[in-house]
């Protein structure tokens, strides 16, 4: 099939738009080298500083030896000022991305990247071909993205659908005589019921598999390894532009079904929840106006107060036109959610990483996780435009979470429907915050800080060194904090 061709300019209103076409063109060619000036500026200033330090450190040990220092390797200077120059460029950009500055100088681009499509749609040309020419560009330059692995799930059944939403129940472990403690035999669901079950709410972002990434780094084994704990998993699946309307009312229904499902197959009245980051928002507002249903609700790196959200992509969040975005786009495209991450930190996203890769090639069981974070990392769904526009005015921009002045539509009693506000306070279910400590996506205070705003007389907090999803893959991770976990659930 031939691409669709650019319309002719053969009457003048069409030059004129050609006009406005290169002028918008040109700004956002301009912007952009701002843009990329901004961090030119920034590891140019980190490396200077890496290199006096470097200079300033062989001073200190030449003069300490006498004017005989022992004299240091080329191979360790050029390593040594690299790290310096990492660690410079870390603290270089967390000040500078957070500035209004740069905030301004990122936006500008993206209202003129904005601007400049619209012009181009109103004229005519194919912009939704251009689209996929641009997911078809990033996706060709995350090779590893695209490297066939299989993923090694731990077994479930789909016992729910609705839409793309699929409720996963998943198989508990088999017994030491290889017979299995769960399924859909009749005496394994007996055993089943004994267990308590448990709904983890993954987040709209990325897909569910980095909690079960391979069997030995997967938090949902690691809870059915308990024994005691029934998993059951959202999983939001793949929405497409058929499913822009999509709000947080929608997600909301999906965990009430789900829940609905739980209690209904486990014979229980109350469900234990977990949910990690927006899943945590979407899980909390659900503790909120269902409390009765909630037998204890843990939140794990979960922005509940976007006021005390310091981090960068938060800053960029409150400071953007998120209405101009979607109002373009519709929804929220994976790649470009896979670009922002990565402009936190380019030198160590796309290039600090890969040489560390390299460097422990050798070491096959940190290859293959390697590659199945990769493959997971750059394997973004898009957002739907109204629950992407809901999640960052009302939460991040307004904090109308965290303010007890967030509105959702439920159904009603009558199969009509009606809006509700959010009290955080009707959550009185024992509750658990479990945060990374070095969180650069979710800052840790905007996490602990639902303490404050519910009613729970039971409330506990476990930090876990390391950063966001290390929470859910990083060894130290799965060793102490995740048998802590089931071990909360099971208590309470």
């Amino acid at each position: 099939m031939r691409a669709p061709m650019p319309p002719s300019f053969d009457r003048p209103g069409q030059f004129a738009a050609l006009g406005q076409i290169a002028t918008s063109l040109l700004d956002a060619y301009l912007d952009g080298i701002r843009l990329a000036n901004a961090y030119q500026g920034i590891y140019e200033k980190a490396f200077r500083r890496a290199v006096d330090e470097e200079r300033e450190q062989a001073i200190e040990l030449t003069m300490g030896g006498g004017g005989k220092g022992t004299a240091v390797a080329p191979g360790n200077v050029i390593e040594s000022t690299y790290n310096r120059w990492l660690k410079n460029s870390d603290d270089e950009l967390e000040t500078e991305l957070k500035s209004e500055r740069f905030a301004s100088t990122l936006w500008q681009y993206a209202k003129d990247l904005l601007e400049l499509r619209s012009l181009m749609r109103k004229a005519g040309y194919p912009v939704s071909h251009l689209d996929r020419m641009f997911d078809f560009y990033v996706r060709s330059h995350m090779v590893l993205s695209l490297v066939p692995k299989e993923y090694h799930l731990a077994p479930f059944d789909v016992v729910h659908r609705n839409g793309k939403t699929r409720l996963l129940h998943y198989r508990a472990p088999e017994r030491a005589d290889g017979s299995s403690s769960g399924g859909k035999a009749e005496g394994d669901s007996r055993i089943a019921k004994k267990r308590r079950p448990l709904l983890i709410i993954y987040a709209p972002i990325n897909t569910f598999h980095i909690l079960d990434l391979n069997p030995k780094r997967s938090v949902v084994r690691n809870l059915l390894a308990s024994g005691g704990l029934d998993v059951y998993m959202l999983d939001w699946g793949y929405p497409d532009w058929n499913d822009d309307a999509l709000s947080l009312d929608d997600y909301l229904g999906y965990v009430i079904e789900a829940v609905n499902v739980i209690k209904s197959e486990s014979g229980s009245d109350r469900v234990s929840i977990l949910g990690y980051c927006w899943g945590g928002i979407v899980a909390l507002i659900y503790a909120a106006l269902f409390n009765d249903s909630v037998r204890n609700l843990a939140l794990m790196a979960t922005p509940v107060d976007s006021g005390k959200d310091r981090t960068i992509l938060a800053s960029w969040a409150r400071a953007g036109d998120v209405d101009a975005l979607m109002d373009e786009f519709g929804h929220m495209d994976g790649q470009v959610l896979d670009l922002a991450f990565l402009m936190r930190n380019p030198l160590r996203y796309g290039f600090d990483k890969y040489m560390r890769f390299l460097q422990r090639s050798y070491d096959a069981e940190f290859v293959d996780t390697f590659v199945d974070v990769e493959r997971w990392l750059y394997d973004t769904p898009p957002i739907p435009g109204r629950l992407y526009r809901q999640i960052i005015n009302d939460c991040y921009k307004s904090n109308l979470l965290a303010l007890n002045q967030l509105e959702v539509t439920t159904a009603s009693d009558d199969d009509g429907s009606r809006k509700r506000r959010v009290d955080l306070g009707k959550v009185s279910a024992p509750l658990l915050t479990i945060v990374a400590e070095k969180d650069d996506l979710v800052s840790p205070e905007a996490s602990t800080s639902v303490n404050y705003y519910v009613s729970s007389k039971d409330k506990s907090v476990l930090q876990s060194p390391g950063g966001h999803v290390a929470l859910c893959i990083g060894a130290g991770a799965h060793k102490k904090l995740w048998p802590q976990v089931a071990d909360w659930f099971l208590s309470h």
